[in-house]
């Protein structure tokens, strides 16, 4: 068997949306970084996402401005940024599924709900929207509820992916799934990962493998921090009858309680059809129920929620879905992107897509870059791993 060794300066593990942010700044700024991905780019948590560029506002819908709402509250302007050519990475050729999300409830909402929309807090990011300027399916007149515009944008993650991906394709390495890392080390810092019959020598390691961080830190012997699953079950629905398309939304629907019933996302398919991605409660609620009966109350609940727009046949799916991030007590959502480092080994998860480039700074300060001396590496050709298929081209 003939060996191959790679030299680099950074190795990063997991081509989610967190590696390949990370991977790109660090070679933007000359630094060489490697991903290593064993499957396809964005083929977990980041095409399971919604493309939802969020701000906090949906965590404060109790009244209160909650810490993961502030944590999280100046991701939108980071990724407009980026989105205009003018941030860490020249997002400029992503396309916008939305400019804003909408808030709605099919009834008038609380006292309290509203003065906390109006307030100071989340004024500059909700404004209330009048009925003539609201689209199209809620300008019926059946509609009597209250509806509310979010400056929150809503991303198309296959065209996030290719363009976080084309500059720096070359220097991402498709790893065979059935090879184990072999890790060897000087003292407590790791000097080189083997993989099969590659040896790749570097001076900082990076893990953004969401779930596969775990099998990671198994094979380095780490045993904190320790991962946990947060399960979720999607659902998606699209029009039976092709003449007869789903409208195009991006919205949360609100009830009495702290967080949305629903929240619908809408996408493309490469046929032009448009399906429902459905999250919220139903998506927590709906963890081991079986496919007929989550489908079954996802219908209800459209019914409930939009009751005066009669929906087409629809054809539906399930979509099953870990959140992987750092253990938490009773298994809560932590309120923020997390880095642990262990002399040069980063333990990284961003817990949200839009906290990638916040992980990524927190990534770029613990690797202290300024003292990273560039160097011009001389690496063999690999293969390279592909973008994963959109989940809506392969659920149904």
């Amino acid at each position: 068997m003939t060996q191959t060794t790679l030299n680099t300066d950074v190795v990063i593990i997991g081509a989610g949306i967190a590696g390949l942010w990370l991977h790109h700044r660090l070679n933007d700024m000359g630094i060489h970084a490697i991903l290593l991905e064993h499957g396809h780019i964005g083929q977990g948590q980041t095409l399971s996402s919604q493309g939802i560029i969020h701000g906090g506002s949906k965590y404060a819908l109790n009244g209160v401005l909650s810490k993961a709402a502030q944590v999280i509250s100046t991701m939108p302007a980071r990724w407009k940024s980026a989105l205009n050519g003018e941030g860490d990475i020249d997002l400029r050729s992503v396309r916008k599924l939305a400019d804003h999300q909408l808030l709605w409830s099919k009834d008038k909402l609380s006292s309290k709900m509203v003065s906390f929309f109006a307030s100071k807090a989340l004024s500059s990011r909700m404004q209330r929207v009048e009925k003539r300027e609201a689209p199209a399916l809620f300008q019926d007149a059946g509609f009597k509820g209250t509806l509310y515009q979010l400056d929150e944008p809503v991303l198309d993650i296959p065209s996030l992916l290719t363009k976080i991906t084309e500059k720096w394709h070359s220097r991402m390495l498709l790893v065979p799934k059935d090879r184990q890392y072999h890790w060897q080390r000087t003292g407590q810092k790791v000097e080189t990962v083997q993989i099969g019959d590659m040896t790749i020598h570097a001076k900082q390691f990076v893990l953004t493998a969401g779930e596969g961080n775990e099998a990671l830190l198994q094979s380095l012997g780490i045993k904190q921090p320790a991962m946990q699953r947060r399960p979720l079950q999607m659902v998606l629905c699209k029009s039976h009858d092709s003449t007869q398309p789903l409208p195009t939304i991006y919205a949360h629907s609100l009830g009495s309680g702290s967080k949305p019933i629903a929240t619908i996302s809408s996408h493309q398919t490469q046929q032009g059809e448009t399906v429902w991605y459905i999250g919220g409660n139903i998506a927590e609620e709906g963890v081991g129920k079986s496919r007929e009966n989550l489908i079954a109350e996802a219908q209800q609940l459209l019914n409930n929620i939009l009751p005066w727009f009669k929906l087409p046949n629809l054809d539906w799916a399930t979509h099953a879905v870990n959140r992987a991030e750092p253990k938490q007590s009773s298994l809560t959502r932590p309120d923020n992107a997390f880095i642990d480092s262990q002399q040069n080994i980063h333990i990284c998860w961003p817990t949200k897509l839009a906290l990638a480039p916040d992980l990524a700074d927190q990534v770029l300060k613990a690797i202290n870059v300024d003292a990273i001396e560039k160097q011009t590496y001389d690496n063999p050709d690999f293969p390279h791993p592909e973008i994963a298929k959109p989940l809506w081209d392969r659920a149904f």
